[in-house]
């Protein structure tokens, strides 16, 4: 999911959701709005909102305490019943507002369970494409034979020369971007993902833009093989249940909870071999 589709369900600024992503939230205006952005962003991506709140709640700004009033020397019965009702109408504002945002959050959630979500288990089922594996025929074991009354063999038929089995590849860590891990890719090796998990999950070959192969939610014990020839972009919304294998190997990505968004770029010399191949 990228930055511009949840801006436009939860109707947050860019930079702020850059911001819940990168684990800066002293960038966001305030305790409160802190809060609720982080709960918002937690539903559009599928997560428990109060989990969520409850994991990152020794990172959260903590709202302001408020202190009790001083009590006065002498008691004043007109003073006190102003200082009462300024409190009232105080806790009143603060109730219509929590009022109002619990409110907006509630609409915010119907919308994405009963549009946005119905939306994107469509798309998935017509887009998800699982790459297959095609045998590829070996040459005819066929032996000359004589033709009736010619008295001599056949020509044999020429050998078919085999496939070339593809390189193996390496994947190096180049670096951190937009919210986004940034690897390079040497040959042509093969990206398994596993899943301990539920996990929401995008694949799209060509970057974040381009054409779209998985847009679902997986279930633990999940397998998904992706070959790496071509620029492949990966978004998962629970990064501490899915695991990246190369080749086999584990590729170590932190581990941590909440989304997590990666990009494979061939390096230039593999990029070019392709292109000359398929010239």
């Amino acid at each position: 999911m990228s930055l511009d589709e949840l801006q436009e369900m939860t109707k947050i600024r860019k930079h702020y959701l850059i911001a819940i992503e990168e684990g800066n939230y002293s960038a966001l205006p305030g305790s409160f709005y802190a809060r609720a952005f982080v709960k918002n962003y937690a539903e559009a991506v599928g997560l428990n909102a109060e989990e969520v709140l409850s994991y990152y709640k020794n990172e959260l700004p903590s709202a302001p305490q408020t202190s009790a009033a001083e009590p006065s020397a002498s008691p004043q019965p007109p003073r006190k019943a102003s200082t009462s009702r300024t409190m009232s109408e105080r806790f009143g504002k603060l109730g219509f507002s929590v009022l109002m945002w619990a409110f907006l959050g509630l609409i915010v959630f119907l919308l994405w369970m009963f549009v946005i979500r119905d939306d994107g288990a469509k798309s998935a089922d017509s887009t998800d494409r699982t790459p297959m594996t095609t045998a590829t025929p070996g040459p005819n074991d066929s032996r000359p034979t004589a033709s009736p009354g010619s008295g001599a063999l056949a020509s044999p038929s020429p050998t078919a020369t085999p496939t070339p089995t593809p390189p193996a590849g390496a994947v190096t860590f180049d670096r951190k971007s937009g919210g986004v891990d940034y690897y390079q890719v040497t040959g042509q090796p093969m990206l398994q993902l596993k899943f301990s998990g539920g996990a929401w999950l995008e694949v799209r070959k060509g970057g974040k833009s381009g054409d779209l192969l998985y847009n679902k939610n997986v279930s633990a014990e999940d397998t998904i093989e992706i070959p790496l020839d071509a620029v492949i972009y990966v978004n998962t919304g629970r990064a501490d249940n899915t695991e990246f294998y190369i080749d086999g190997t584990l590729l170590e990505d932190g581990d941590r909870s909440g989304p997590k968004r990666f990009q494979f770029d061939p390096s230039s010399g593999d990029a070019a071999s392709q292109d000359e191949a398929g010239e």
